[in-house]
């Protein structure tokens, strides 16, 4: 039976790599952008279905996670699009000719990415190195404890800078407002509050025992619906989705229905939402009219990250990649704004820009004006930096860390946690630049590394303690005497 399922899993890998030569051979004859946009879309496809049936990936793991989003982000207007289902003058931006480029180098991501969860995996199926449930150690109360204060304290930092940034009230703050309102005003508790109770939600469910899980899911329903009503839909959804999968890895388990209403209440709410968040706070109201809404606007808005990429496959090129530049300036914003006294960055030169600031601003320059951005996309960055090279390494070298992460995540609590740590972070940076990554990544990487040295220094001086008592002394031999 092993011999059997080898051959198959052989003949499916085989049967993977002409489908994916097939496809390339066929960007490069045929340059219709709806030809290429259907290719790229069968490409993903084969993809998870090839991870998910012969490798044993669930679409809840790392690499799994990473190459739906990255789909769906790029592909979400697209493909509707390129089936004639979708009217794209609801989003302005698309502009449906010129996308062939930008479809292939989406089309050279996921191929890559899946070569390297196929080299991460030797070619056999996922497999957890943790393999005795008695080795898994997946509740600790130091970290829940850690983790509910983290996320406290962050919700409360959020919510004194959320009313600090508006000057006639926050009640009439719009979603628009508050990005201008944070390019002007000190937005340090804003900004830091939402990090710090993301490092505490993560640090909260890798750390919570089965009956913490409530109070947990207590404070994931309080970050989804704070966040999704402001209207920041994608660190909403990505909290959520996240305690989702570390819940799944801890054991618990929801019926097979739940994903799928999920998802459907994700297209209704998603561009109502869109509607809802350029109203006051204190004038929004759920019951907006749904008749000019259609199912797919939730999809074709998610993949906006399709023209920033196609944008900067078109203005940056050899004479100008930045060689590593936007990950030193991301990594620099890890250190926190200490001064008592916040004044707006100022920046003379346009290329010294975050990738989404400086893409925004050279395509839409009145949208960078008021503060507005169009975010930016996870195949940009690296191609803005060392162009069709850095996509094939960051990519291939991405999908093996990620298979590795998973490899690791359930052999205990501090595994889970830093699983949650980085994956979360890395998810943001699909539709994001890097600055979303190192910032939460490397303070709550910190913050889990201050709770072991804590556990294993109280370990060791017990263990001493213990060793220093003088153990019990044998009793004398009595003696009979004469």
């Amino acid at each position: 039976m092993g011999a059997q399922y080898s051959f198959l899993r052989a003949v499916f890998i085989v049967a993977w790599s002409c489908v994916a030569m097939i496809a390339l051979w066929h960007l490069h004859l045929d340059e219709n952008d709806v030809s290429a946009a259907l290719t790229t879309a069968v490409i993903l496809l084969a993809s998870l279905v090839f991870s998910r049936f012969v490798l044993g990936l669930r679409f809840n793991t790392a690499p799994m996670l990473y190459l739906e989003l990255l789909g769906l982000f790029h592909l979400g207007i697209v493909v509707p699009w390129a089936l004639g289902i979708y009217d794209i003058t609801n989003i302005p931006g698309f502009i449906p000719f010129g996308l062939s480029h930008a479809l292939t180098m989406i089309t050279y991501s996921i191929l890559i990415f899946q070569l390297g969860i196929l080299t991460a995996l030797g070619g056999q199926g996922f497999r957890i190195t943790c393999t005795s449930r008695e080795e898994q150690t997946l509740d600790d109360p130091k970290i829940f404890r850690v983790g509910s204060a983290l996320f406290l304290f962050g919700s409360v930092m959020f919510l004194i800078g959320l009313v600090r940034l508006g000057s006639v009230g926050y009640e009439r703050l719009t979603y628009s407002e508050t990005f201008r309102l944070r390019a002007e005003s000190d937005p340090r508790f804003f900004g830091t509050g939402m990090t710090v109770a993301l490092i505490g939600l993560c640090l909260t469910v890798a750390g919570a025992s089965k009956r913490q899980m409530r109070i947990t899911y207590a404070y994931t329903g309080f970050w989804f619906l704070t966040f999704f009503y402001l209207g920041f839909r994608s660190p909403a959804i990505t909290a959520a989705l996240l305690v989702f999968a570390v819940a799944y890895k801890k054991g618990v388990r929801w019926p097979r229905w739940a994903p799928f209403v999920t998802g459907l209440i994700l297209l209704i709410a998603v561009p109502m939402v869109r509607v809802i968040r350029e109203e006051p706070l204190d004038e929004r109201s759920l019951s907006t009219s749904l008749h000019d809404m259609s199912i797919l606007d939730g999809p074709a808005e998610v993949g906006g990250a399709f023209r920033p990429l196609t944008e900067t496959l078109d203005l940056i090129g050899p004479d100008n990649y930045r060689y590593g530049k936007t990950y030193l300036t991301a990594l620099k914003g890890v250190l926190p704004n200490l001064a008592l006294r916040w004044e707006a960055p100022a920046t003379e030169n346009i290329e010294d820009l975050p990738p989404g600031h400086w893409v925004t601003a050279i395509v839409d320059p009145w949208a960078y004006k008021n503060h507005e951005g169009m975010g930016f996309s996870g195949i940009a960055e690296p191609y803005m930096n060392f162009g069709m090279a850095g996509v094939v390494v960051y990519f291939f070298l991405l999908s093996i860390l990620l298979v590795r992460l998973e490899q690791l995540s359930i052999r205990s609590s501090y595994s889970l946690a830093m699983w949650a740590l980085l994956v979360g972070p890395l998810l943001w940076t699909i539709r994001n630049d890097f600055r979303e990554f190192f910032r939460p990544a490397v303070w709550g990487l910190l913050c889990l590394g201050l709770i072991w040295l804590s556990s294993t220094r109280n370990t060791v001086i017990s263990r001493f303690g213990r060793a220093d008592k003088p153990g019990p002394t044998a009793k004398e031999p009595k003696f009979n005497q004469v």
